[in-house]
């Protein structure tokens, strides 16, 4: 018996972006066993054809384009707005983002994806992690000036040492969803 829901999630059809080349071979195993499924090895940004300088941190799951500590490599940029018109994917479309404070680069190079998207999932942080990160607070004022709306927050992330919120991820809805309408309680 499937899960329920299971059904329309497989019937989508997923790109994932991913810039570590230690990755390539699950992606691709992924890839046979999923037919709905692709990937390409870059990161996203905010014109084709540059590179960026990422830090590959030991366990990859911390690396990030702009600091941390690890091996740096160069990586091919791509914007979403041509990976998306390349392989012709239709709205309305879910972007996850886990790309530690890159986030402003990537929507900057999204514009015409952003107009076929209904919900974006975004890794924010509440701290500066890079230089160019905007900690949880301008990012919301940032997509609110690109027509989104902050509408759920889950896993928060505390840090060990002093339980500080670290990070968590943000669900945005487009600002004319009909749920911010309604402003009451019940």
């Amino acid at each position: 018996m499937e899960p329920p829901g299971h059904a329309c999630v497989s019937a989508g059809r997923y790109l994932a972006l991913e810039p570590l080349s230690e990755r390539r071979a699950a992606l691709e195993a992924l890839r046979r066993s999923s037919p709905n499924f692709d990937f390409e090895m870059c990161a996203a940004g905010e014109r084709d054809g540059e590179t960026a300088t990422i830090t590959v941190a030991a366990d990859l799951d911390g690396s990030r384009i702009g600091g941390g500590t690890g091996e740096s490599r160069p990586v091919a940029i791509r914007t979403l707005d041509s990976l998306v018109a390349e392989r012709g994917l239709p709205g309305p479309l879910l972007l996850k983002f886990d790309t530690h404070g890159f986030e402003r680069q990537i929507l900057a190079g999204a514009r015409a994806t952003l107009a076929a998207t209904s919900v974006i999932v975004m890794e924010v942080y509440n701290f500066d992690i890079t230089p160019h990160c905007l900690r949880f607070p301008a990012m919301c004022a940032h997509l609110e000036t690109l027509g989104f709306r902050c509408l759920d927050l889950v896993d928060p992330m505390l840090r060990s040492r002093d339980q500080a919120l670290w990070q968590m991820d943000l669900v945005f809805g487009r600002a004319d969803d009909p749920r911010f309408a309604q402003t009451e309680f019940e």
